[in-house]
């Protein structure tokens, strides 16, 4: 399916059988009485039915949660190496600053050009440098 979409070649009709059939199986679902946690399952998805065929019409979409999974490899393999931390402040300083690098990584920037501005703005007291995509900027995955 994810192929087809990919190629032009998904067009709401061609789901139309695969969506019904998948509806009417949440809705058996919901309606069981046999497991509470089941039942609950189908009917949040029912909830959002709609959003979940939206990446079927919407290219910049992507079905899968690949990027987000990228992004945080970084930390979860320095966690691995390193371990935990010893503080919240320990967490929190870490986890800004990976946020910061991936961000940086996905616009193009160069971290350490922003990182000396935000410093510089700091001292300053001026404002800080934001890492709101640029206009017309589209943030994409990081190869390598």
């Amino acid at each position: 399916m994810f192929r087809r979409r990919d190629k032009g070649q998904l067009s709401g009709h061609k789901l139309d059988g695969l969506k019904r059939r998948m509806r009417a199986a949440l809705e058996r679902g919901a309606q069981q009485q046999q497991c509470s946690r089941t039942a609950n399952t189908c009917a949040n998805i029912l909830k959002l039915w709609p959003a979940l065929w939206t990446f079927t019409t919407n290219p910049r979409l992507a079905p899968t949660n690949n990027a987000a999974e990228q992004a945080l490899r970084s930390i979860v393999l320095k966690r691995k190496i390193s371990g935990p931390t010893r503080s919240l402040r320990g967490d929190q300083f870490l986890s800004r600053g990976f946020s910061v690098h991936e961000t940086c990584l996905r616009q193009g920037r160069d971290l350490w050009d922003f990182m000396h501005s935000a410093v510089h703005a700091f001292i300053a007291n001026t404002a800080p440098p934001s890492l709101m995509p640029r206009a017309g900027h589209v943030a994409g995955v990081p190869s390598g």
